[in-house]
């Protein structure tokens, strides 16, 4: 069977905006049922230790395992599934929409859990914290605060999957893989170098960042960049710059200087430390404490909530509206990214100043609904929304906007 792809709106701003509010309300349905399932479900295994600890440390409890399943299920396999292994395998059972989107969403939960056991189960031989019996069936209040500390540092595994394993896509291009080995080969070889980059860095910046070392009396660490907001604030800014050169930006801006590899994507890495990494947070908190803009909360994690607000608005249009305007409107590559650019910083500040206004009031980020199911807050909320974004995109091919209708042909080949 010949399918071909057809639009239900002929102008991308048309698919795009209706995408955007067709993926807001199913973000306002998912996450209620999401966060009240693995509720339930670690309410169940772990109620000796919660009941006997404090509400507010049984409720942050709950809180961290519900968090730790999105990322996990959720952020963390769309990179592996989409960025790495190029959606390898999701027309496996049907080339059709839904089916094809709904195969592959389960497979993600799937990756995601695999990858947990993997590496949790077997680094939780030796580290009390991250022991699979203390982590889901914590038996008092000792282990519970073990286990606590164990959920929030294996959930922010995540970051370093953001900030370690995406650069080898959007920087690198895959090289010096892409193009010698064949799917899913390449993107297994990618995988497992970049895998040894992430764990690099998960264990010298987000593990100090939650647990406490001491050798004789004496903390054997520090806090990485003076403080967790800061780290945020840091990987935030980070991914954005390094994003750009393959959310829209066309190998911009580090194409500027080479477009070989390996040098532009060592270019990209630095660039993105500097530009992205240090100066960006310093610009938003020197602008946050110049217009008194979210009095009363830390200025890092108001930099990282708008921030992350630009990356949003950075996947929003290349996911949704297919990076408008394309060539076939503007010719000029500089034209194109540059007012893409404008784009960009103009609905990612719109939207962040907005975001920090609103996001009490979304069941995603900061209401419950009286239910008391668990919220993600003002940053993780927007990595909920952004999910469903890319999902819609990647998984769906923004079904049921764009679809395949099936073509049959005579014996003459002629459509019928």
């Amino acid at each position: 069977m010949d399918y071909i792809v057809k639009r239900r709106f002929n102008s991308k701003l048309t698919t795009g905006m209706v995408g955007i509010i067709i993926c807001f309300a199913y973000a306002l349905i998912y996450w209620p049922v999401w966060a009240t399932v693995a509720k339930a479900f670690i309410t169940a295994t772990a109620a000796a230790g919660l009941q006997a600890v404090e509400p507010a440390l049984a409720k942050n409890f709950v809180s961290t395992f519900v968090e730790g399943t999105f990322f996990w299920c959720s952020i963390s396999a769309w990179v592996w599934q989409t960025l790495i292994f190029g959606n390898y395998g999701k027309y496996a059972l049907t080339k059709k929409q839904p089916g094809a989107g709904i195969w592959y969403t389960f497979l993600s939960f799937v990756c995601g859990i695999a990858a947990y056991f993997i590496l949790i189960s077997f680094i939780g031989i030796w580290w009390k914290p991250f022991n699979l019996a203390i982590m889901f069936t914590p038996k008092n209040a000792a282990e519970l605060h073990l286990a606590l500390e164990g959920w929030e540092a294996a959930n922010f595994y995540v970051l370093p999957v953001l900030i370690a394993q995406i650069p080898f896509v959007s920087l690198f291009q895959k090289k010096p893989w892409a193009g010698n080995l064949k799917p899913p080969l390449d993107g297994l070889a990618v995988m497992m170098m970049s895998t040894v980059f992430a764990l690099l860095v998960w264990f010298a910046m987000f593990i100090p960042s939650f647990m406490n070392f001491q050798l004789g009396g004496h903390d054997i660490i520090t806090q990485p960049m003076g403080s967790w907001p800061a780290v945020l604030a840091f990987c935030q800014g980070f991914i954005l710059w390094f994003l750009i050169p393959a959310e829209g930006g066309e190998g911009y801006p580090y194409k500027l200087i080479t477009g070989k590899q390996p040098w532009m994507g060592l270019i990209g890495v630095v660039g993105a430390l500097i530009l992205g990494g240090y100066l960006t947070p310093a610009l938003y908190v020197a602008l946050i404490h110049a217009f008194n803009i979210n009095p009363g909360v830390n200025s890092y994690v108001t930099a990282a909530s708008l921030e992350l607000s630009v990356i949003v608005a950075m996947l929003c249009w290349h996911h949704l509206f297919d990076d408008y305007p394309g060539a076939e409107i503007v010719s000029s590559p500089a034209k194109r990214v540059a007012i893409r650019l404008v784009i960009w910083l103009g609905l990612g500040t719109v939207f962040g100043l907005t975001w920090l206004k609103v996001y009490k009031l979304l069941p995603f980020a900061g209401n419950d609904l009286g239910m008391g199911f668990p919220v993600m807050g003002v940053l993780a909320g927007q990595f909920a929304l952004l999910m469903v974004f890319l999902y819609f995109n990647t998984f769906f091919d923004k079904w049921p906007l764009v679809y395949k209708e099936a073509v049959v042909r005579n014996d003459q080949g002629v459509s019928l």
